[in-house]
């Protein structure tokens, strides 16, 4: 018996909350796990030219440039990559169907069918919901797109179903 059904409209301003939304949540993360690799590379450039290993530690240097190329400019191309994409130039249109035990996501590539217990975390803000599917990958649900159901039920039902992962 369908619960919930909400329609959302991928728009560049939608992704671009989603963004600012992500990395709100996991850049602290993500920053600190670089400092921590740098500090690990930069000590062991540092005990090889001690010990007079100079090749050794001049690879510790071309193979801390590289993270630090890799860490800084990936997910900058990856966020371009995804703004620049079919799905939100064309406002691909996902339409969301929430049942008892499963989600189904419909869009013109598909139905995807989704129980609630793979999702990995559940968080909300002012204007959306944000069910991630990994730490990376999130299906952006607008509290404005609910055709049955709305917002506050919607919230309640999705605690109710998954209470450990929402945030």
């Amino acid at each position: 018996m369908l619960v919930f059904k909400n329609t959302t409209t991928y728009n560049k301003e939608l992704y671009n909350k989603f963004v600012q939304f992500h990395n709100n949540k996991y850049n602290l993360k993500y920053y600190l796990y670089t400092l921590f690799m740098l500090f690990l590379i930069v000590f062991c450039m540092v005990l090889q030219f001690l010990n007079g290993y100079i090749h050794l530690g001049i690879i510790f240097i071309f193979i801390m440039l590289i993270f630090l190329f890799w860490r800084v400019f990936h997910p900058r191309f990856f966020v371009k990559k995804e703004a620049n994409s079919a799905k939100v130039k064309k406002q691909l249109k996902n339409i969301y169907y929430f049942y008892d035990n499963y989600m189904k996501v419909r869009n013109i590539t598909g139905v995807i069918k989704l129980n609630y217990y793979k999702l990995y975390k559940v968080f909300e803000d002012n204007d959306n919901f944000y069910l991630y599917v990994n730490k990376n990958y999130s299906y952006v649900i607008s509290k404005n797109g609910f055709s049955v159901g709305n917002a506050n039920e919607f919230y309640d039902f999705i605690k109710k179903k998954i209470w450990w992962k929402l945030k």
